[in-house]
């Protein structure tokens, strides 16, 4: 192969590659968005449950050394 025909394939290369990123980059921010809702969500949650507590306690998981008292 020529030197000519390995600077092109080499160009071709970039740009699939190029295509590649922007295609995750978009895909990414997607998720970002996902997470940033589920995040909301989880809060939301969390805040009715400390609302539904009789007593106004805040909910905590026990570590496994307070279990054992």
């Amino acid at each position: 192969m020529t030197l000519y025909g390995e600077a092109i394939s080499a160009l071709k290369s970039i740009i699939l590659i190029d295509e590649r990123v922007q295609s995750l980059a978009g895909k990414v921010d997607k998720l970002t968005d996902e997470v940033r809702g589920l995040a909301q969500r989880l809060i939301r949650l969390e805040t009715i449950v400390e609302i539904a507590r009789a007593d106004g306690a805040v909910l905590r998981i026990a570590t496994r050394t307070e279990e054992r008292g």
